[in-house]
């Protein structure tokens, strides 16, 4: 490959990767309001089956709404490196066979968790950086050209927040559930701290007393604010986290048989959540609405109910 063809290829690959497609994810590709029944796969960009392939199974290079505009850039460099894998250095290899392997692992697993691929985003930055440096020294690139490229990075970059910031802004107006920090009033500190400012005061003031057991659907900060007990659950998978194992609450159990095992096995007379939360799980939600009364609603929209006796 000489110099003309290399600057070709990537300014392709910028044009392509870096400006078409995000423009096309965030724009048309990416829903603003839910596209199936889960709730859980429209928060977590998996909704459509293309959807499921950009952000799950090729989350770790293609999530441009929590990955940003350069994690694509491993796929060149991962291809170039197999064609090229006998002469590469060792370490090289280890590193790229590491990455091939960790992708693998996220991809069968459907990324559903975003911050899984996040972790490769350092690696990718550095190897992006290091392979244009030793390509601008093989090619004898002019310090002009080379902030051309360098330029363009950035600017690519600056396009792919501003696009996910407006998908963001779009989906809050179509959904008036729907926050994140850049769509809130208030400070910034205000904004990014979606904790329960007086946990502890809240607690107290609805009667809770500090002995008694509440199910705590998904939030950790509970842990963080008060030393009271909590059993930890998340009802996306029904699973209570327990010291003997992870058993399912509602799986296999009539609402009146998990108010009982609630009350009665696990002594918990109460549960934390959120509003938004609480719609992850429908069977949670009605179970609620019919077998708990609602005590009160913080102002950041966490709640607490009493579970209703038999």
């Amino acid at each position: 490959m000489d110099k003309r063809t290399f600057d070709r290829t990537v300014w392709g690959l910028l044009l392509a990767f870096g400006v078409v497609v995000p423009v096309l994810y965030f724009r048309w590709w990416m829903p603003v309001t839910p596209v199936s029944g889960d709730p859980s796969l429209f928060e977590r960009g998996l909704g459509t089956p293309l959807l499921l392939w950009l952000n799950g199974r090729l989350g770790t290079f293609l999530n441009f709404r929590f990955l940003g505009s350069l994690s694509w850039t491993a796929i060149p460099l991962l291809v170039l490196a197999v064609v090229r894998w006998k002469r590469i250095l060792p370490w090289q290899r280890s590193l790229a066979l590491f990455t091939i392997l960790g992708v693998l692992v996220i991809g069968v697993f459907g990324g559903f968790n975003y911050r899984y691929a996040l972790t490769f985003e350092p690696l990718f930055v550095m190897a992006l950086f290091l392979f244009l440096h030793q390509a601008f020294e093989h090619f004898g690139h002019s310090l002009v050209q080379r902030r051309r490229y360098l330029l363009a990075l950035v600017g690519i970059a600056v396009l792919n927040t501003a696009l996910a910031i407006d998908l963001r802004q779009r989906t809050k107006a179509a959904n008036a559930t729907f926050s994140s920090p850049d769509t809130e009033g208030g400070s910034l500190k205000e904004r990014l701290d979606s904790s329960p400012q007086d946990l502890e005061g809240w607690l107290k003031g609805m009667g809770v007393a500090a002995t008694d057991t509440v199910l705590v659907n998904n939030l950790p900060v509970w842990y963080y604010r008060t030393e009271r007990p909590g059993i930890y659950y998340w009802c996306g998978s029904d699973q209570l986290f327990l010291e003997d194992g992870t058993p399912f609450l509602f799986h296999d159990r009539t609402d009146a048989e998990v108010a009982t095992l609630l009350r009665d096995s696990l002594h918990c007379r109460y549960i934390f959540s959120t509003k938004e939360l609480s719609t992850f799980a429908p069977r949670f939600q009605t179970f609620l609405e019919e077998r708990c009364t609602l005590l009160g609603t913080e102002h950041r929209d966490h709640t607490l109910h009493r579970i209703d006796a038999p």
